[in-house]
């Protein structure tokens, strides 16, 4: 009887073993993708390909890719946001200072309080965006 049961057993194993590597098989097969996905995959990196190359050739015969009529109207709205930037920044400063000017409370622990960054809390320097204009200027 202990023979046979041993014998079963290992034959159970040898099984268990024959279809992990059935599912092994199967699970590589199944990730691998069809003819049709390769060849649709291949032409649409072949395009992306064609596209890149097409850009590079522009870029290596020194195309302008914005005009300079399109160029101006970009600097014209970089120039006006920043503009709002700087009014916008004057006026919280002025209404700030007046608010905190005759609060009881220390005006670093009020911003804190009520969730106020300025420009320097975060990193952000208004003059280095004011000097991306100025150093297209010089380029031209």
């Amino acid at each position: 009887m202990k023979e046979e049961n041993v014998n079963l057993q290992e034959k159970l194993n040898e099984q268990k073993k024959a279809i992990s590597e059935v599912e092994a098989e199967m699970k590589s097969l199944q990730s691998n993708l069809t003819m049709e996905e390769i060849h649709a995959k291949e032409s649409k990196l072949r395009k992306e390909v064609d596209e890149m190359e097409k850009k590079l050739i522009q870029l290596r015969e020194g195309v302008t890719l914005v005009s300079p009529e399109e160029r101006k109207a970009i600097e014209g709205l970089y120039s006006e946001a920043l503009n709002q930037w700087r009014r916008r920044k004057r006026m919280f400063r002025d209404v700030w200072d007046a608010i905190t000017e005759n609060s009881p409370k220390n005006p670093k622990e009020f911003k804190e309080e009520l969730g106020v960054e300025y420009d320097e809390d975060v990193d952000v320097n208004f003059q280095s965006f004011a000097d991306l204009i100025q150093h297209g200027k010089k380029r031209r």
